[in-house]
């Protein structure tokens, strides 16, 4: 079992000024990280994070839809031992509609080219660390297709894919690769949502215990749990389910 202990630990957050990813920052310091490098597209927006944490948070601009910003953030990280591709976007659009092509679009640029970009741009730094992690924060509606964001769905099912292709190509290496399903999180992508919503928080916990445990696939939040448990035993029976939602 891979596991790793963030006490110590370098490590990079996308999208860290806001809902899951300043909590899973938070989180990270708080169990004792030595630095997290937070990447956000506008870094005055770290400034909180930097004030509490001093010179064990250094801001990162990071825009993972430019490919200059993704390179100037790599050449930025000397070292790296925890990579956390948590920068997303909700864009609405059923496969069938008129809205099909441009929320598709917007859904791959960021949850999946942008999480292959970073990946292989620090990628040489966290190969150099004896004991790595790489999470990609993927979604339940990775795991069966969500009518009322139908395009987001299958860019997360496509995190979910690539998150088994990098455990495959790192099976012989000292390194974590955890996939993480939330359901609706209290954030600011999910405002519009009508649900009961778990707290970011919440999920980042269930995050930083799964590193230490190392847990592959994490389930962080009470819809996940049970959704994810009911998946594993007849993931049929979950694409149906989630066909109910329904703009």
């Amino acid at each position: 079992m891979k596991t790793i202990d963030p006490k110590g630990k370098i490590a990079l957050v996308s999208g860290a000024n806001r809902g899951i990813g300043k909590a899973i920052t938070l989180e990270l310091l708080n169990k004792g990280a030595a630095k997290v490098y937070a990447g956000a597209r506008n870094v005055e927006t770290l400034s909180e994070l930097v004030s509490l944490y001093g010179n064990r948070v250094v801001p990162v601009q990071l825009d993972v839809t430019d490919d200059r910003s993704i390179e100037r953030a790599a050449d930025l990280i000397e070292a790296l031992d925890i990579l956390v591709n948590n920068a997303g976007i909700f864009a609405i659009g059923g496969i069938l509609s008129g809205a099909a092509l441009t929320s598709l679009k917007d859904n791959l640029d960021i949850n999946v080219w942008g999480l292959i970009k970073l990946s292989n741009a620090v990628y040489p730094q966290l190969a150099k660390s004896e004991n790595s992690a790489i999470i990609n924060i993927s979604s339940l509606a990775g795991l069966g297709n969500m009518p009322m964001a139908a395009t987001y769905s299958v860019s997360k099912a496509a995190v979910h894919s690539i998150t088994q292709g990098m455990r495959a190509e790192l099976s012989d290496k000292n390194t974590l690769v955890m996939g993480v399903y939330p359901g609706p999180i209290d954030t600011e992508m999910a405002a519009n949502l009508e649900m009961d919503k778990d707290s970011p928080s919440n999920v980042a916990q269930a995050i930083v215990s799964g590193l230490i445990n190392g847990t592959e696939d994490v389930f962080p939040d009470v819809m996940s749990q049970q959704a994810g448990n009911f998946y594993l035993s007849n993931p049929k029976a979950v694409e149906q389910e989630f066909a109910n939602f329904k703009a």
